[in-house]
């Protein structure tokens, strides 16, 4: 006969361990939000297409690039996936 009540704590006691194994190394981890660029209301931001813009990272530089944005623009309106300083934006 199988002790029923003996093989769910051994379950129990691997489901422990895998789990505080994943905390102890750290893969159960929240972004860094810090390593995003944010705007003027402090939400990070995201570029026309719906990915986030990070500081120092090349697709930032070629977002801005691409659109013709001076380095370091975080004030930016999107029309049709395509971003444009405030004002400077194509009228419908």
């Amino acid at each position: 006969m199988v002790n029923i009540r003996g093989f769910k704590m051994s379950i129990l006691v691997v489901f422990s361990l895998i789990l505080q194994a994943c905390v102890d190394m750290d893969i159960l981890t929240t972004p860094d939000t810090d390593h995003y660029l944010k705007g003027a209301d402090g939400f990070i931001l995201s570029n026309c297409e719906g990915g986030t813009l990070s500081k120092n990272s090349s697709k930032t530089e070629i977002f801005w690039k691409k659109n013709n944005l001076p380095k370091g623009t975080t004030e930016f309106v999107c029309v049709d996936g395509k971003a444009y300083l405030p004002g400077q934006e194509p009228k419908r």
